[in-house]
């Protein structure tokens, strides 16, 4: 997979430059030292490996002080050597990659944290188009759960599908005939009448939506008292400023959408030493 994210940053370099840089084409032949260095106080540091693998496509060689995943200070997290050319038309969207998903890792981070061990934090589908997969890494990186990667990985029975199929039961059961024994399914629950059809009908994972954190304590010890199988997870209305109230020893996993959905960049720059 990362062979093919990579790829697709070189292609998005070529088309940026296009027939050629115009600024940079009189320092063609140069040889060019440079470093990368963080700007904000602190983050965890995410796109080091594909930003690795870029460079060595321009024939820039790429030493980095941390690897994905690491707490980094401000200050120097790479050094860079190369062409001067192809270090300048790499120059920005290297720096959108590692500030993109430092970002993310560094706010996945902060929740986990804020869990302290006791539920698993992970990430939704509520991703920003054409970047999906550079988010879901990052997540990983702050010690997240990416969740699915994509409709086939688990069989997730929504609202809609709901009102389709015209009950939950029936939902579970119709999907039940088509998926492999390898997969799982989760039914979205409203109410707690909602969860408990489903984990009668057979769900494997119960998703709490939109319940308060008194409700969704409840909830969850209701359901784990009764089916101490079924994993229970929330979404909805969870943000980084009151995980804390919905964290449960009855809840395994919380999901929460703004751990993609909203981006702040970490702020890195190149300097030409």
């Amino acid at each position: 997979m990362l062979d093919r994210i990579i790829d697709n940053v070189v292609e998005l370099i070529r088309k940026d430059e296009y027939f050629l840089d115009y600024a940079s084409y009189p320092l063609k032949g140069t040889e060019c030292n440079a470093e990368v260095i963080l700007k904000d106080e602190a983050a965890v540091i995410s796109g080091v490996e594909i930003v690795s693998g870029v460079c060595e496509r321009f024939n820039i060689k790429a030493e980095f002080l941390y690897k994905d995943g690491d707490l980094v200070k401000k200050g120097k997290v790479a050094q860079i050597h190369g062409d001067a050319y192809n270090i300048l038309i790499c120059e920005r969207s290297i720096l959108n990659v590692l500030s993109f998903m430092s970002a993310i890792a560094t706010k996945v981070r902060k929740l986990v944290e804020k869990a302290d061990g006791k539920v698993q934090i992970a990430a939704t589908r509520k991703t920003i188009p054409f970047t999906g997969e550079l988010q879901k890494i990052a997540v990983l990186h702050g010690g997240g759960d990416t969740h699915r990667l994509n409709l086939s990985d688990c069989a997730m029975i929504k609202d809609n599908h709901i009102k389709l199929y015209g009950s939950i039961t029936r939902a579970v059961n119709e999907v039940k005939k088509h998926l492999s024994f390898t997969k799982k399914i989760e039914v979205e629950a409203e109410t707690l009448e909602m969860a408990v059809e489903a984990c009668q009908a057979g769900s494997d994972i119960v998703m709490l939506d939109n319940f308060s954190p008194q409700e969704v304590c409840r909830a969850a010890r209701f359901i784990k008292e009764r089916y101490p199988d079924v994993i229970v997870e929330i979404s909805g209305g969870v943000n980084p400023d009151n995980i804390e109230e919905y964290v449960c020893e009855y809840i395994d996993v919380i999901s929460i959408g703004r751990i993609t959905s909203e981006v702040k960049y970490v702020d890195y720059s190149l300097e030409v030493l």
